[in-house]
Parts: structure tokens; sequence; C-alpha cells
């Protein structure tokens, strides 16, 4: 089977949306809509229809327009099982839980932190990963609902991930990110390499997103809460203490 195209919208002010659509299929899967609009548009220039969308938490910049939607498309609406918070799922899914939609596999993970009832799909045999609001590039999410333990914990589940995974997160972020991973890491070559990148796609209007969790690994403090570098900077052998200073440095940066 030929791997999906992944169609990249803003929303808002600084959300994604995704259309995942087949190559000569008129029927697609749309992520977390927030924009009407927008929605329309993306749908509109691939020429297909909405038949399933996908949450990966209830916040309302990511489901804004998803009544919309499933009262235009007849849309089959996906989310977690346990997220009450979310309009009505069609289909309620659980953590680890496969399913399959237009011949491509998701598997989902819980990843709390962000919020209690956070997700994200992976798509397999495609290495695909919609973080939502969880992993960003150079970043990750709010702590609105977790803990510190439980967002590590959730991190340290996507470390393990193929290493060239495709991220496609909620927001557009890079920039900021970057800035407050400089000021941690000033002597990451890779990072600073990261940053000419990021910098010139800026500079010409491009997004940031995807990554990839090579790159992340590498750049992305969030994910390095582990290191020797990282314990020593924040002065504690513990990972999620790291994490949690690191989260609250960054929240006031």
């Amino acid at each position: 089977m030929q791997k999906p195209n992944v169609y990249l919208f803003p929303q808002l002010d600084d959300n994604y949306g995704y259309l995942i659509k087949n190559p000569h299929e008129t029927k697609g899967v749309l992520v977390d809509p927030s924009d009407l609009d927008m929605c329309l548009k993306i749908l509109e220039l691939n020429d297909c229809s909405a038949s399933h969308i996908i949450i990966t938490h209830h916040h309302d910049d990511h489901i804004g327009a998803v009544n919309e939607i499933k009262s235009r498309f007849k849309s089959l609406v996906i989310g977690y099982k346990n997220d009450s918070k979310i309009p009505k799922p069609d289909k309620e899914v659980e953590d680890q839980e496969i399913f399959e939609i237009h011949g491509n596999e998701y598997k989902v993970i819980h990843t709390p932190g962000h919020t209690l009832q956070h997700i994200n799909y992976f798509m397999l045999k495609h290495n695909i990963l919609f973080s939502g609001d969880t992993l960003f590039s150079i970043g990750c999410g709010r702590m609105f609902e977790g803990n510190p333990e439980v967002f590590w914990n959730s991190l340290s589940k996507l470390k393990q991930l193929p290493e060239d995974t495709k991220v496609y997160c909620g927001h557009e972020y890079t920039m900021a990110n970057l800035k407050f991973a400089l000021n941690i890491d000033p002597d990451n070559e890779n990072l600073n390499e990261y940053y000419k990148w990021a910098s010139h796609q800026e500079k010409e209007h491009r997004p940031t997103i995807p990554t990839t969790l090579s790159d992340q690994l590498l750049c992305n403090p969030f994910l390095r809460c582990d290191t020797d570098q990282f314990m020593k900077f924040f002065d504690t052998q513990d990972a999620t203490e790291v994490f949690a200073k690191m989260r609250s440095a960054k929240d006031n940066f």
C-alpha cells in the first residue's frame, strides 16, 4: 500500500491541523479540527471529504470544528474513552489499542501531562506520529492537568519510537522553544544548526513541522532530562525532577 499523504494546514493563531489522505482516494482523516473554514479549504483543495476525525485532547483549540465537520460529512469521531470533555466519540479508544482507517493502522499512546486524557496517534508501518500538545518541536506542552512524573513518563514512551518517525504536533512554537533551549544548552551544535534551519523557514514563511524524532532526541531538552548534562545543570540526579525544573523554567522564560 502506498504511503498516505499528510497535509498540514494552519488553524486559529498558531495551531496546526492535518489531513491524512491516501493517494487517489476521495476520503480523508482530519486531526484535531478547530477552524471550520480552514478545514473545508484543505478538504476542497484535495478533493475529498472527512470520513473520520481523530482527537488528541479536549482543549477548544483542538476540537472547535468537530461538531460542524461531523454534521457536514457524517464523519466518525475517534477519541480517548476516558475523556468526557471531547465531543462524544463514535469510537472510543484505549491506550495501546490499534485500529484501522482506510487501510492504515493507528496505535493509540496515552500521554498524560498536558491533560490527563491526552493521547497520541502513531501510524504503524509509516512511522508517523500525531503528538497534539504532548511533544513539540524543541519543546513540550504546558502541564495543565498532569504532574512532572506522568509527563516525563509520557515523553519517555515517545522516545522509544523509531528514530525516523515524523512528528506532527499541534502548534508552531519552534522559534520560541529554540530560544529557551539555546539558553540552557548553548553549546549544542545540533541545536544551533536546527536554529539556523528554523530561522530560514520562518523567514520564508514556511512551517517547521513535521520534525523527526531523531532531531528531537538530539536537540529537544525535554527529551534529554535523563542526561548527565541536564542533571548537572539542574543539580539533581532524578530525571523527573530535572523535567519539573526545566518545565518551570520554560514557563517563566
